[in-house]
């Protein structure tokens, strides 16, 4: 399998659309975005503000998945006005593959770039919970609430580190490995 990581720009603003039905799992209902216009804020003018960062992936020449995040003011997962949401996607056949967690790396470090912290909302159940607390999001205590599937749904929030401090502490790791290893 041939996974390659790509950055979602504006002109691919129709590969968000497509991730978006799979984000929203509106594969297992069999219904489509049109069914759920609300929906539109996560893909409509993707790349033309800032703040939307994304990375999809490519499997053998078929996109598998993608996550993106957007400054949204009235997002399921909005938590304020200095925190993007992330929306993340993977085509049912490509899960399960790890091809999530690439991605989702990918895309937390760039963020990690511009902002401290990163959000997301999801309904309880979804598997890709797993995932997200792997990754270090944290549930939001009181941010349950029902939504359009009949379902409740809650809001994960991540703190980001920064790259430098990312290399700090392993610059930190590698000597005390050394220190360890000579006794110091």
């Amino acid at each position: 399998m041939n996974i390659e990581l790509y950055f979602l720009r504006s002109s691919e603003h129709f590969v968000v659309k497509d991730l978006l039905h799979y984000a929203a799992r509106l594969d297992e209902s069999g219904e489509t975005l049109e069914d759920h216009p609300y929906l539109e804020q996560y893909h409509r003018n993707y790349g033309n503000f800032n703040g939307d960062i994304g990375v999809y992936a490519i499997v053998d020449n078929k996109i598998a998945g993608g996550a993106w995040s957007r400054m949204l003011l009235n997002g399921f997962g909005h938590v304020d006005t200095q925190t993007p949401e992330l929306a993340f996607g993977v085509l049912p056949e490509f899960r399960n593959q790890g091809i999530g967690t690439q991605i989702m790396n990918q895309l937390l470090s760039e963020i990690a770039k511009l902002y401290p912290q990163v959000s997301l909302a999801v309904r309880e159940g979804n598997p890709a919970i797993k995932l997200y607390e792997r990754l270090g999001f944290i549930k939001v205590q009181g941010s349950e609430s029902s939504n359009t599937a009949g379902s409740i749904s809650f809001k994960m929030l991540k703190t980001l580190e920064k790259e430098e401090e990312k290399l700090s502490a392993k610059a930190s790791l590698e000597e005390e490995r050394f220190r360890k290893s000579f006794q110091f």
